[in-house]
């Protein structure tokens, strides 16, 4: 009779990822809207709730509009809604936590009537965590068993906030048209109880001078962030996810000095994701000289964060203007810039490819305003190891030119947050079923022929002894055997 013997073992990890996406349109009054120049969406997490087989969530989407109205004058108005959607998995329960991370794209407006709607997609990436548990195989009497090292990643989720603000000069203001905002980490470290994320906010202002004149202005803004934590002490690997939650500009002016300030106040959400590496000795194999056996064998497996990294790429070239704008206009200011990019792995690593794009706002010679989307196509390489990339990306210093010929070129910088992921799996025997009883032998030695490439294990499991029996019998055996060899195995007959 065999006695085999289990421990257990409990731990928080990913337990699928999910992504789904919602309309949100909101109404404006569109008697007074000549035409819409800019909009910008921003989707802020609320609720994020596990249930039988679906993710419940919501949010709050903001958005703020800049138009020229009948007079050709530019104006701006603000307008949000909440909204609510859902994300189906089969492995989702209600003892699992989710984590929802939101972006808006494809913003666009129709008049209806007297009403003017702006809608936009919001793109929620979910990620959802929960308990698991190992019941796994160490032993008992009458197995013999082939012993291996499990590195169990357990993922720790820590979240916080922050509140800050920054104040600078700027040129006589007239009114605070748009403003954008992106959070990018530089620097995440997790010790000593406490997990510190470095990082800087990229923020872009687009102004009102004067009646027409519109220009821009941006903004480099430093943060750090500390968060406790109970698992931050020893050799862990930490990441983070920064969003910039709330933000408020106001605008005051020093009429002696003829000059403006902009006083900007922020909220900071941070999404702080810890991997920790336990090493758990399982069995990975085993027989018994005893008995037939059933055994079942359980592969846990997941993306596990292997580094967090911090690059900066120079873009340049040749970009497109849409629609195309005929006639004189002068180039205004270059609003809402943000990066589109998709990573692949290629032969030759990481390679990140997509567009730069920014609204331009542009004024005719008639004193008349328009818009368009420029997309400047940029592709580049990424130094990083792992079997998937998470990239967030701030432009900085976009620079945007009209060329005698009509076309346009654009430059910036981006500053690149780079989450390097590996794909990870373990296995272990969770499950032993004792059978019939082995065939006494017969005989006390036996003779048998081996298979090029066998091993110690695969030879000792097929002839039913142990691999110390084996190796005592057949001292000059070299494994993996390189050549079909002949075995003698001696046996005390009972």
């Amino acid at each position: 009779m065999i006695k085999p013997q289990f421990e257990s073992y409990r731990y928080v990890g990913e337990i699928c990822r999910l992504n789904s996406q919602s309309i949100v349109e909101c109404r404006l009054p569109g008697s007074e809207i000549s035409g819409i120049l800019a909009v910008y969406a921003k989707a802020v997490p609320a609720d994020c709730v596990c249930a039988d087989g679906v993710v419940q969530y919501g949010g709050k989407l903001f958005l703020c509009i800049v138009y020229e109205d009948g007079d050709k004058k530019v104006c701006r108005a603000e307008r949000g809604a909440e909204f609510y959607h859902k994300a189906e998995g089969e492995k989702i329960a209600p003892a699992h936590f989710a984590k929802a991370a939101f972006s808006c794209a494809n913003v666009t407006w129709r008049r209806e009537g007297s009403g003017l709607y702006v809608s936009a997609v919001v793109d929620a990436d979910i990620g959802v965590y929960g308990g698991k548990q190992m019941d796994y195989l160490v032993g008992g009497e009458g197995l013999i068993v082939k012993k291996d090292v499990a590195r169990v990643h357990k993922t720790v989720c820590v979240s916080g906030e922050t509140e800050g603000e920054d104040e600078f000069d700027a040129d006589h203001i007239g009114d605070i048209l748009l403003h954008s905002e992106k959070a990018v980490v530089n620097r995440v470290n997790a010790s000593g109880g406490q997990i510190d994320v470095e990082g800087e906010i990229s923020l872009h202002i687009c102004v009102l001078k004067g009646e027409d004149d519109v220009c821009s202005y941006e903004r480099l803004i430093p943060y750090k962030i500390s968060l406790p934590s109970e698992e931050a002490f020893g050799n862990i690997i930490a990441g983070a996810r920064v969003d910039v939650k709330s933000a408020h500009l106001s605008a005051g002016t020093d009429e002696e000095k003829g000059a403006s300030h902009i006083l900007f106040a922020y909220t900071l959400c941070a999404e702080c994701f810890l991997t920790v590496v336990d090493e758990i000795s399982v069995v990975e194999d085993v027989f018994s000289t005893e008995a037939k056996m059933d055994v079942k064998t359980q592969k846990d497996e997941g993306r596990y964060l292997m580094n967090h990294i911090k690059t900066t790429e120079r873009v340049g070239g040749e970009a497109v203007l849409s629609p195309m704008i005929e006639g004189d206009f002068v180039l205004q200011a270059a609003v809402l810039p943000r990066a589109e990019l998709t990573c692949k792995k290629t032969d030759r690593g990481f390679e990140a490819e997509g567009a730069v794009l920014a609204e331009v706002l542009l004024c005719g010679a008639d004193g008349g305003h328009r818009a368009a989307t420029l997309t400047l196509p940029v592709v580049f390489p990424i130094e990083a190891e792992g079997d998937a990339l998470e990239i967030d990306c701030a432009v900085c210093g976009l620079n945007v030119r009209r060329k005698k010929s009509g076309e346009v070129e654009a430059e910036a910088t981006l500053r690149l947050s780079v989450r390097c992921y590996e794909d990870r799996a373990w296995g272990y025997v969770s499950e032993v079923i004792e059978g019939e009883p082995c065939d006494d032998a017969d005989c006390g030695f036996s003779v048998f022929m081996t298979e090029v490439g066998e091993d110690i294990w695969q030879v000792a499991k097929r002839l039913a002894c142990s691999p110390e029996d084996l190796q005592k019998s057949n001292p000059n055996l070299v494994f993996p055997l390189k050549e079909r060899q002949r075995i003698f195995l001696y046996r005390q007959i009972k």
